[in-house]
């Protein structure tokens, strides 16, 4: 019976225009926060998914670009090679000069030199390589020489880049399939004879254009159109230049850039499965949240309810919502019904009773006159470091040109990242940036959400280069790795300078992020010798060896092997110590003494080899012309002699020695470890004491006597060094009948 009644009173609840009207106002609050919820989510996904393909399109357009530019650094390097052969200038100097016919041999030398620089190329989409003489009807391939109808004619402007066939190129007409066939050429004048010598001809570096758009397929796709531009105008085409336009410059040649054309719809995607999940957990809760406010709706109105069933008189109707259509009727009929109550004398007391701790609890005011619920005090606010997540990020900040003022300049670059760093921290992702030194500033940005981190250290980067106008300073970022634990915050600084390293090898004015391990590293290569021949070169004088030497190692490791990054800061070191060692064995005895320091800073490769060059070009500048040489061979003979003369004087000394020469004890030190391979008091001391066993064996002389004339002051340091060197007393090596013991050892001092 009480279960009928209490669903008969949930139904009678609904008939409330009350409380149908508080109960809508809980549900349009709760409904309007789950619309502002879905729809805020999916704009920001829609406004994250349109930046993340946007950067995710500039990163394959930078690897579109970095291709092309090893296709015209490889036509570069082949074009210098032919430059620089003996056989093609043997053969230019018999054709262009002596106006003869080459012989067999030089035919064959000159087929088999472009052969050899044609092998020498690692890319394969270079197809071949022409050398053409002006004026001659012949042009020359690797293994191959073609005849042609007409003589070869200049090219137009060195460098020449863009797509045409080698016959229109030359002026000429042929019946071969390389000279006719559309290739994207690069050509520059032959010289034959130096750089400053006019040009006798042109090389032609013929690059498949099937393996071109083979390259734009794999790193573009389908979708995008290319136009490789030189001096802003278009050398090659593919697509229609339509849509949105990205742009890449070359670092191979500065006349040369890459635009790249996409739809509107390469940066749009389709929204996943997992965007719906936050909407769908939203109106999971919203459903909740309406049920608890249909509790509380109850909670509220109870007390207008219980009111009316204490005013109805038996055998009243409810009041339907036909009836009582508004919320005010309602009330109105309440309070006659109070009025009515009051007035009849029967049970007045009891009802009033009943009706009292509501009124006292304040309930029905809050009810009719809307009252809201207790505001809630926020006693403080305190924002802390640990977020669920955070990632390290390091800026490094290099000045390319050196003024008295660069320190201050770095100083007002590192208030400036740590100004952009300040105005980027918010609720979303709060920002710590901490100074390690003028150019380094670490930034951890920690966050509630896993994702973003990516997005917001591009933001940085180019928030940092927007307000950097000098194009003299370069800003690199690298990034680490997403953490969760405080704990691991110096080793993810540790990966995010691990990340900027990568500058090694990319260079500067880029993000780095944290790189992918090769399970097979290549090796890099050094050669066996390369220190005897540093050595060699350093005491030749021949700075112009030594920098070959370099540019040698240079070419073997990163022009032609594609090593590592890790492989490359071995090369690094190793070079290091190659180059210290011999700068230390070149000059050990000589007054000429480079600083020379490891480069703990982040640089690039090949700041750290023009570094090594300077060290070279220092050494050489420093080191004592032939006299001097000459002057301290003589020096040093001189100091062996007197030391060989003196070797049982008691006053003897590393000081002594170096005083009467003018010379460092150093230096004293290094003739004797050269000479005899052994420190100046070794030496001094064993030869001193293999004299005294002489003695000991060979004559009678008592012990103090043998001291003196060995060089020692005193017998009881006799007797100490004696002990040491041949493992017994002298009196025991004698083999006599002395027994006299040592002293007790007084720890008097070796005068030498």
């Amino acid at each position: 019976m009480r279960g009928a009644e209490r669903k008969q009173r949930r139904v009678n609840y609904f008939r409330s225009g009350v409380f149908k009207r508080l109960f809508l106002s809980y549900t349009l609050i709760i409904l309007l926060l789950f619309g502002i919820f879905v729809g805020w989510t999916l704009l920001s996904y829609r406004r994250e998914a349109s930046e993340l393909a946007r950067q995710e399109w500039e990163q394959r357009v930078v690897s579109w670009g970095n291709w092309m530019d090893q296709q015209l650094m490889q036509a570069q390097m082949l074009c210098a090679s032919v430059n620089a052969s003996e056989s093609a200038r043997s053969a230019l100097q018999t054709v262009y000069v002596e106006k003869k016919t080459m012989s067999s041999l030089q035919l064959y030398n000159l087929l088999g030199e472009l052969t050899r620089i044609r092998s020498g190329a690692r890319s394969t989409s270079l197809n071949s390589l022409i050398l053409a003489f002006q004026g001659e009807n012949k042009v020359f391939l690797p293994g191959e020489v073609y005849s042609l109808e007409g003589s070869c004619q200049a090219l137009s402007t060195s460098p020449w880049f863009g797509v045409s066939t080698a016959a229109r190129l030359l002026g000429v007409s042929g019946h071969q399939i390389q000279l006719n066939r559309e290739y994207l050429i690069y050509g520059e004048f032959y010289t034959g004879f130096g750089s400053q010598s006019s040009a006798k001809g042109e090389v032609l570096i013929l690059i498949e254009q099937d393996q071109l758009r083979a390259a734009i397929r794999d790193r573009l796709g389908d979708q995008a159109a290319v136009r490789i531009l030189r001096r802003g105008q278009p050398v090659y085409e593919t697509g229609e230049a339509t849509g949105i336009v990205m742009q890449a410059d070359s670092m191979a040649d500065s006349t040369v850039s890459y635009l790249v054309y996409l739809p509107e719809s390469a940066l749009s995607r389709p929204l996943p499965l997992s965007a719906l999940l936050p909407p769908a957990l939203m109106a999971l809760a919203s459903l909740f949240l309406m049920q608890i406010s249909y509790r509380i709706s109850r909670r509220y109105y109870r007390p207008i309810d219980e009111i009316q069933r204490l005013v109805e008189k038996p055998g009243d109707t409810a009041v339907s919502e036909a009836e009582l259509p508004g919320s005010r009727d309602e009330f109105g009929h309440i309070l006659q019904g109070i009025v009515s109550l009051i007035g009849e004398r029967n049970g007045y007391q009891e009802k009033m009773v009943t009706i009292t701790p509501y009124a006292r609890q304040g309930m029905l005011q809050a009810v009719i006159h809307g009252a809201g619920q207790p505001q809630m005090l926020v006693e403080g606010q305190f924002t802390e470091l640990k977020r669920s997540y955070y990632t390290v990020g390091v800026v490094n900040l290099a000045i390319t040109r050196e003024t008295p003022a660069t320190e201050r300049r770095y100083q007002d670059l590192q208030e400036l990242v740590l100004s952009v760093c300040r105005r980027m921290s918010g609720e979303e992702i709060q920002v710590v940036a901490v100074p390690e030194n003028l150019q380094n500033i670490f930034v951890i940005a920690a966050a509630d959400e896993k994702e973003g981190f990516d997005a917001f250290f591009y933001k940085l980067y180019s928030a940092i280069q927007e307000n950097v106008e000098d194009e003299s300073t370069l800003v690199t970022l690298g990034i680490g790795h997403r953490e969760s634990e405080l704990d691991r915050l110096s080793e993810a600084c540790r990966e995010a300078q691990a990340s900027l390293g990568q500058m090694l090898t990319g260079g500067r004015g880029a993000v780095y992020f944290p790189e992918e391990r090769e399970e097979a590293p290549q090796g890099y290569s050094l050669p066996k010798d390369a220190q005897k021949q540093m050595v060699r070169f350093l005491k030749e004088r021949n700075l112009e060896e030594l920098n070959s030497l370099l540019d040698s190692i240079y070419q073997a490791n990163l022009v032609e092997a594609d090593l590592p990054l890790e492989e490359v800061r071995k090369l690094a070191d190793e070079l290091y110590w190659t180059i210290h060692k011999a700068l230390r064995n070149a000059y050990d005895l000589s007054t000429t003494h480079v600083r020379m320091e490891p480069i703990r800073d982040s640089a690039t490769i090949e700041e750290i080899f023009a570094y090594y060059r300077q060290v070279f070009a220092t050494s050489l500048a420093e080191a004592p012309s032939g006299e001097e040489a000459e002057k301290e061979k003589s020096l040093e003979a001189e100091i062996s002699a007197y030391l060989e003369a003196h070797l049982y004087d008691p006053e003897l000394s590393l000081n002594s020695l170096a005083d009467r020469f003018g010379v460092s004890t150093k230096m004293v030190g290094l003739i004797c470890r050269k000479q005899h391979g052994q420190t100046f008091l070794t030496y001094v001391r064993e030869r001193q004491i293999h004299r005294a066993a002489e003695l000991l064996k060979e004559t009678g002389l008592s012990l103090e006597e043998i001291s003196n004339q060995c060089g020692f002051s005193n017998i009881l340091t006799f007797r100490r060094n004696f002990r040491a060197v041949m493992g017994v007393n002298p009196s025991e090596y004698r083999g006599g009948d002395e027994s006299d013991h040592d002293p007790p050892d007084l720890n008097i001092p070796d005068e030498n």
